[in-house]
């Protein structure tokens, strides 16, 4: 069995700092849902389960150019190779001697689907990794806080606007958040049509 869960958060802010997303200008989000799988399984696979629901999503929504930002962490070159062999579309960004980021803009299904069996595996190891329906990102410089650190970097920001949707991973790529400003997101039953459904599908009350 795999259960499915959907929840929708209330307090933007707390979900934004927990994430390190930057977004301007800040609260400008309507609408946020935390939703994936739940282990209940030890022989299941549930990051690639959680890529198959998004896959199922997304094919749902069918909305389409769709771009899938990643990296960051261990992205490297090997991966250009596949967007070559693939005949996507991609910008590469890479801030001074740190790891690249890659932009894709896929625009069929067929294309997300290879897009996403490939990559997921950047999500799962905690490195960025964010979908939008519209290109919402730049890349700034700015003073980065760690631990015991505080640096200037370049990061990825996100320029948020009025009628706008995108999706970032949960830790370990054991789910995502869906942040949206749009009506057809609005409310947790409109998400939840999106999700798979069916034998062998049960959704976490």
């Amino acid at each position: 069995m795999l259960y499915i869960y959907l929840d929708e958060h209330t307090n933007h802010a707390k979900v934004v700092k927990d994430h390190y997303l930057d977004i301007d200008p800040p609260g400008a989000v309507k609408s946020i849902y935390s939703m994936g799988c739940i282990p209940n399984d030890e022989k299941r696979d549930y990051q690639n389960d959680s890529n198959e629901v998004l896959k199922h999503f997304l094919t749902r929504l069918n909305r389409f150019p769709l771009f899938v930002t990643f990296g960051g962490g261990f992205t490297n070159e090997e991966v250009e190779p596949f967007f070559q062999k693939e005949n996507l579309c991609y910008t590469k960004v890479q801030p001074g001697k740190s790891s690249p980021y890659y932009s894709v803009q896929v625009n069929y299904i067929s294309e997300l689907e290879r897009l996403l069996d490939e990559t997921y595996w950047y999500a799962a190891v905690n490195d960025f990794y964010f979908l939008s329906f519209t290109n919402l990102l730049t890349f700034e410089r700015k003073m980065v806080k760690g631990w015991f650190f505080k640096k200037e970097r370049i990061v990825p920001v996100i320029r948020a606007t009025k009628e706008m949707s995108f999706i970032t991973m949960e830790h370990d790529f054991m789910g995502y958040y869906l942040f949206s400003n749009e009506a057809c997101f609005d409310t947790e039953d409109k998400v939840k049509a999106f999700l798979p459904k069916g034998d062998g599908i049960d959704y976490y009350d």
